[in-house]
């Protein structure tokens, strides 16, 4: 997981990751919060790294955002404004044109954003083949991912990258998420 930071603040994270993909490490699938920052943060970080063949093209996912405050900064642009400034981010299936889940009037309880964040990593693990995925989204979200997944929650700083190894096994019709072993930040 990355957490969204300002420009020059991901150079560091973007050197990280292409030491460890020329030491062998895989490039993860990955998918990010529709927020302006993460998208950027997906830019800047992994772009660079997937010279042709192959294709740069994360994954928005509407879930993925930060715990929902009544502050604008937690409101997301449009998906008109996404396509136009972000063109190689592909949109999840059904994803609204306006923000539909930011409200004015209301601040979303951690155990609710924790259930969020249950939910979008149920559909993660429920719907992709690949073993390895690459989050990026803010701090408050990794705090309720690493929740979810039983791994010891802190405040990370902008601009971290994260890994979090979890095993997801599916019983009947949905993933059953047990924690890993923190190997790194």
């Amino acid at each position: 997981m990355a957490s969204s930071s300002k420009t020059n603040d991901s150079r560091p994270t973007n050197k990280q990751w292409t030491s460890l993909h020329h030491a062998g490490a895989p490039l993860p699938r990955l998918y990010s919060s529709p927020l302006t920052r993460c998208l950027q943060t997906t830019t800047h970080i992994f772009s660079p790294l997937f010279a042709p063949p192959l294709t740069f093209a994360p994954t928005v996912k509407e879930l993925l955002r930060e715990q929902m405050t009544d502050h604008t900064c937690d409101r997301r642009s449009s998906a008109t404004y996404i396509k136009a400034h972000f063109p190689a981010f592909r949109l999840e299936p059904g994803f609204s044109e306006r923000d539909e889940l930011w409200r004015a009037d209301y601040w979303e309880t951690m155990e609710e954003h924790v259930a969020r964040k249950y939910r979008v990593l149920c559909d993660l693990f429920g719907n992709e083949d690949g073993a390895w995925l690459g989050l990026t989204v803010h701090s408050f979200a990794i705090a309720a991912i690493l929740t979810v997944v039983g791994a010891e929650v802190y405040r990370v700083r902008e601009g971290t990258s994260l890994g979090v190894l979890v095993k997801a096994e599916k019983v009947g019709d949905r993933p059953v998420i047990e924690a890993g072993k923190l190997v790194g930040y």
